[in-house]
């Protein structure tokens, strides 16, 4: 939802809910082919009225269309950044009462208390056959994107 925010907020108001109907539409996608194609034609409705709300859409395209590869039962739960933000809710609302950890155990508790709470929502999802052997496929095609990327090489001055 973020994202579709950030791209909303360079629309027109008049515009908005027809622009955002089409981004649903590739956020909820059946899946990633499907999601890639309706996000290019995205692009191609509404570029030339609003460039920079594409230019914004098309940036971060792929990093949006990840959680389609995924099996549809744990989309929403990867998509979202719920987890992240709470995390930093909670450690402002700590901060105040304890402006600073005294020691590394005081962190490592508050970073395990906040992962175990976000945790709590993947109890209820089960695993199918099927669904472990999609998510080994993505961690294949990841680790040979990793493999066929271009290393950098650090050049000494």
């Amino acid at each position: 939802m973020h994202k579709i925010r950030n791209v909303l907020d360079k629309v027109p108001e008049a515009v908005r809910d027809v622009v955002k109907a089409h981004l649903v539409a590739v956020r909820d996608a059946p899946d990633y082919a499907l999601g890639k194609q309706l996000a290019e034609e995205v692009i191609r409705r509404f570029e030339k009225d609003y460039p920079s709300a594409m230019k914004s859409f098309r940036d971060d395209l792929e990093a949006s269309l990840n959680h389609l590869k995924l099996p549809p039962a744990h989309r929403r739960s990867v998509r979202t950044t719920n987890t992240v933000e709470r995390s930093f809710e909670e450690e402002r609302r700590r901060a105040k009462v304890i402006p600073k950890f005294r020691t590394e155990r005081e962190c490592l508790k508050l970073v395990f208390a906040i992962l175990w709470r976000a945790s709590e929502r993947w109890r209820g999802v089960r695993f199918t056959d099927i669904e472990r052997r999609q998510l080994k496929r993505y961690r294949e095609e990841k680790a040979a994107e990793r493999e066929s990327a271009p290393t950098e090489t650090a050049t000494v001055a």
